[in-house]
Parts: structure tokens; C-alpha cells; sequence
């Protein structure tokens, strides 16, 4: 239900009452069913929106239950490293449909990280090449009366622990600058994050540390991924006649969740810099940084920022569907190539992290986390 999803993309929410939390059990690894910047709204004046909203939270965390969780992540079949992720967003459409027809799915699995209870993870596999897939960053891991932000905290936690070095992900979003449309691709380079409610040191809400690594965001997206979204994206553009522009940078501007911008903020983050606001990729950037995990990040314009043209909900949910028929194709060609790609398989400091000995104030002394 494409309605629900692009609803639950841009909101804060509370995973329904009969969301319980689940049993510590055996892993298990078994088969599973089948597959752009913000799509936005308002708190919710709408009843058959909400309803909507709740059916669609109620399947995800229901889901979520079936699944056994374990202390460990179980291992892979016959012991294949799994090292590329991919954090749905807004971006990819339904997240129970994504790659649906194009990738080979191969089971899900939940398990008990630092954090808490990891979110519903699926595995997959495109072009020989397998990934692991997280469905709209991992809301279905919190439960009720926990705080918005636990999700992300526990799903770039599992994908730490997991092993995964390499990560993709993309949302929906507003288009602050008046030249941005319906359907544009924005590969974004940078980004500003204003009024945050979600902590920001993930290292030490999740109970991990990285002493003697400098998480630095002189480039907040990891270049070599970066490098092959814009490549991929041209390719299938050129090879499919799509109608949206594709921005090869972009400056992403995170505000807080639960509710769409004022034309008065959308004015001021222009003045700013911003060519797009949405509320999760910021996070992302953020989080993956600091677990020293590649990431990059294909976003979109589902609508014109609140101010800057007016817009329906009809025309939201739509580009959402041509969006999302451009970019998953575009993020599975990528998952393909990074194994063989000599930059994003090389070093990249940038992205992992610089390393150091002793501690801010004395070079000599214990080496400790900033």
C-alpha cells in the first residue's frame, strides 16, 4: 500500500498495542514473502490517512514478531560474507515489494544487539552478489513507549555487528530550490541537521566503542559510492528516457520529525543552502560515520518544500511510484558493482574514520574516543 508507506516515511509514529516485545529464541533463518527527499504531511487531519498509517504500521511491527530474535546474528549460509546493506527509505516505494522481480530473496532474520532487539533484516541477492535489506530503516524494532529514535540506533547497530561495510539508502523529499520538480534525482553530497531529538554520538547509545578513531565529516557521503550512484544513474536515465532531472550534488536538510515545515522555515533554509529537506538521511550519515560504514545516498523530490509551489497529495503518491521505478534498479546495479569496484573496495579514511594514538588533550596519553 503505497499510500501508507509514503505516509509512514515523514512521520513520528507509535508502533500499535499489540506490538509485544518478542522472545529471545533460537536464530532462524527462513524464507520470507516478496519487495525519493520527503514525501510529507501534516500531523494528520485526515481519518482514512490515519487508518491507513495505522494498518500499515500494524503489518510492519506485527511481522516483526513472527520472527524469532537471538543473542547472536545467525551466521550466513555456508559462511559467505555479507558486506553491503541497504536502509530503505522513501525512495525505494513499498518496502515489502522492493526488488521485487529483480532480486532473489533469500530469507530474514531479527537478533538481539547492544541496543536491543535489531529490526526484521532480509537477505538478498542480485547478480550473484548478496546484500542484506532493511525495510524503512528499521521502525519496526520499536515498541511502545520507546523513544522515536531507538530504530535507527538499533538498525546501523545490527549492521555493525552484522560486519557490513558498505551501505545505500535514499528518501523522498521536499525541493527547496523552485527548479526542482516531481521525479528529480538528487545524489546529495552534504547535509545540516536543525532541531535534532535523536542522539548523536550512536557509539555511545549502542554501548560500542572505536577508540583511536576520528569520525570526521569533511566528506559526509563516502565518494566511491557516491561515485557509482551518479554513474548508474545516468546509465539508466539515458537508457529509459526518465523525466526527472539528476543532481549530481545536493545539500540534504534534516529537520525534526513529526510534522511538514513552515514556508517561513523552508525560506530560511534556503538561505542556508538547502536544496532538499526530509527527516532520516542526516541520521544515516551520522550514524554510519561513526561505525566507520561506507555510505552514500540516492534522494529525491516526491514535492515542492510547503511555500514554494502548491501541491497535492495525489501528485506525492505518484512520483513516489516513478521514483521508486528509478532508483531501486539504480541501488541494485550499484550493490552489483561495489565488490569489483577498485575505489569503494580500496581504503577510504574518509569514510572509516582517521586513525590516532592518545587522547584530544595529550598525544602520549591513552587512547581514548573523542
Amino acid at each position: 500500500m503505497v499510500i501508507g508507506h509514503s505516509f509512514i516515511g515523514h512521520s513520528s509514529f507509535v508502533i500499535p498495542r499489540e506490538a509485544r516485545p518478542r522472545p529471545i529464541l533460537r536464530a532462524k533463518v527462513r524464507p520470507s514473502p516478496r519487495r525519493l527527499g520527503v514525501v510529507r504531511h501534516s500531523a494528520c487531519k485526515r481519518a482514512p490517512m490515519r487508518l491507513l498509517l495505522r494498518f500499515t504500521l500494524s503489518a510492519l511491527a506485527l511481522a516483526s514478531l513472527m520472527l524469532p530474535a537471538s543473542a547472536q546474528p545467525p551466521p550466513p549460509p555456508g559462511g559467505e560474507k555479507v558486506f553491503i546493506a541497504i536502509v530503505g527509505g522513501t525512495t525505494f516505494g513499498t518496502p515489502e515489494r522492493f526488488g521485487e522481480g529483480l532480486a532473489e530473496r533469500e530469507g530474514d532474520f531479527s537478533f538481539e544487539t547492544k541496543a536491543g532487539p535489531s529490526p526484521r533484516i532480509h537477505r538478498l541477492r542480485y547478480k550473484g552478489v548478496p546484500f542484506y535489506y532493511v525495510p524503512l530503516y528499521g521502525m519496526d524494532s520499536r515498541r511502545p513507549g520507546e523513544p522515536e529514535h531507538v530504530f535507527h540506533v538499533r538498525t546501523w547497530t545490527a549492521l555493525y555487528e552484522l560486519g557490513v561495510t558498505h551501505a545505500l539508502g535514499g528518501a523522498t523529499a521536499g525541493g527547496i530550490r523552485p527548479e526542482l520538480d516531481f521525479d528529480d534525482i538528487v545524489l546529495i553530497d552534504d547535509f545540516m541537521e536543525f532541531r535534532t531529538t535523536r542522539p548523536n554520538n550512536v557509539l555511545e547509545v549502542s554501548g560500542h566503542q572505536r577508540p583511536g578513531v576520528f569520525p570526521n565529516f569533511e566528506h559526509p557521503i563516502s565518494p566511491s559510492l557516491h561515485a557509482l550512484l551518479v554513474a548508474e544513474s545516468r546509465k539508466r536515465a539515458a537508457e529509459t528516457g526518465y523525466s526527472g532531472k539528476i543532481l549530481e550534488r545536493g545539500v540534504f536538510f534534516q529537520f525534526a520529525p513529526g510534522r511538514f515545515e513552515s514556508p517561513a522555515e523552508i525560506r530560511a533554509m534556503a538561505q542556508l543552502g538547502a536544496d532538499i529537506t526530509s527527516m532520516h538521511q542526516a541520521t544515516c550519515i551520522i550514524y554510519a560515520r561513526q561505525f566507520g560504514i561506507r555510505y552514500a545516498s540516492i534522494c529525491s523530490v516526491s514535492n515542492p518544500a510547503v511555500g514554494v509551489r502548491p501541491f497535492t497529495f495525489a501528485q506525492m503518491q505518484q512520483s513516489v511510484q516513478n521514483i521508486a521505478a528509478f532508483a531501486v534498479p539504480v541501488v541494485l546495479e550499484v550493490v552489483a558493482r561495489i565488490p569489483d569496484d577498485p575505489a569503494a573496495m580500496g581504503p577510504e579514511p574518509s569514510s572509516t574514520g582517521d586513525t590516532y594514538t592518545g587522547s584530544y588533550l595529550n598525544p602520549k596519553g591513552e587512547t581514548k574516543e573523542l
